[in-house]
């Protein structure tokens, strides 16, 4: 979903304004906030990112050259804040980075835990395709990269995860269908 705020809001953040800065910064922080939290998958460090995000907008904000560039601006800044913490993370824990995932038929895998197989760049392309409603176009100049290559990361990104979640079809319907009774 791209960021609805006012231009003018925006407007008197970028003059330097601090008080309509922080303004804007309250408005768009659950977005913040629910992408950090997709990308990192922990709540704790999702409201970090957020933060840092969010300090990093108010310092910068008069850089910004065109209100009409903001959210793509600002969602660029919390997917590199993201990434800065997901590569920390990795870095300080790498016995769980090198811990490959083998689903279990016997639970259920929900869509988080099959997200948090995919490698960064799919992971984020796939939340802001699917869950922020970013176009191909919006997502390929937040990440600064082609627009051929997000959608080779969406399409990636769906293999794996029809690969993954596949099972779990099978057992949603082996309840319905005699032929999966055990």
């Amino acid at each position: 979903m791209p960021i609805l705020v006012s231009t003018d809001l925006i407007d008197r953040a970028r003059s330097g304004d601090p008080a309509r800065t922080e303004a804007l910064l309250e408005a768009v922080w659950p977005q913040a906030y629910r992408l950090a939290r997709a990308i990192v998958l922990d709540s704790r460090s999702a409201e970090d990112v957020a933060q840092e995000a969010c300090v990093d907008a108010f310092r910068t904000i008069r850089s910004l050259r065109s209100s009409d560039a903001f959210g793509t601006w600002f969602y660029r800044i919390v997917v590199r804040e993201a990434s800065k913490h997901k590569k920390a993370a990795m870095r300080s824990s790498l016995l769980d980075a090198e811990i490959a995932y083998e689903p279990d038929f016997a639970t259920h895998v929900d869509l988080w835990r099959a997200l948090n197989t995919l490698p960064v760049e799919q992971r984020t392309a796939v939340v802001l395709y699917y869950f922020e409603r970013l176009r191909t176009r919006e997502i390929a100049a937040i990440l600064r990269v082609p627009d051929a290559t997000v959608r080779f990361r969406l399409m990636r990104a769906r293999g794996r995860l029809k690969h993954m979640l596949a099972p779990l079809e099978i057992s949603a319907h082996a309840k319905d269908d005699k032929r999966y009774a055990i």
